[in-house]
């Protein structure tokens, strides 16, 4: 997991930037500052270009895969300009990334048969819902726990909560293969 926790530790620092020197200056960290002013997916298409590019280990592919897949919910959620993002905002965006991470990293061990997973569609389909439940529900419950905003979230942090979490996600998944 270390390129999603690397991704996420970009991400925040991306936020602490752009909630402390604005979005122009966050936007220039990346050379991206000509996209002040554009469209939020815009700005994340691109971010995820600068912090997770193309062409890189299955890790990485991951990390790429989990910020483009919390860009098009964005995108169908109907976000606005990036200049107008909020503080609650760029917590979602986080959120999303980290979430979709660890349901990757999981569901590629599916793959490699490191977990098993009931034979039927039906099965499978209800156990990745679960998946991404759990997940989604542990991230947010984590990052409320450390008492901190994006912009103060520390690496460290970020660290531990991505590895224990992975390791939760991971134990579930190894259950519910064994109940099938």
């Amino acid at each position: 997991m270390s390129s999603s926790r690397a991704t996420a530790g970009g991400i925040a620092n991306f936020a602490r930037s752009f909630l402390v020197d604005g979005p122009v200056e966050a936007l220039r960290t990346f050379n991206l500052e000509a996209l002040a002013g554009a469209p939020a997916v815009d700005v994340f298409v691109a971010l995820t270009d600068a912090l997770c590019p193309p062409g890189g280990t299955i890790d990485e592919a991951i990390a790429r895969d989990a910020m483009l897949e919390t860009v098009a919910a964005l995108a169908a959620e109907g976000v606005g300009n990036f200049d107008d993002m909020t503080q609650s905002d760029l917590q979602e965006f986080f959120i999303g990334v980290v979430s979709r991470s660890i349901e990757g990293k999981i569901l590629n061990e599916v793959g490699t048969n490191s977990i098993r997973v009931a034979a039927s569609v039906a099965a499978v389909e209800r156990t990745q819902r679960m998946l991404h439940d759990f997940v989604d529900g542990c991230v947010r419950d984590r990052f409320d726990t450390t008492g901190t905003s994006l912009a103060d979230i520390t690496s460290g942090q970020i660290e531990g909560f991505v590895s224990d979490l992975y390791v939760a996600a991971f134990d579930l998944m190894q259950t519910l293969g064994e109940a099938q």
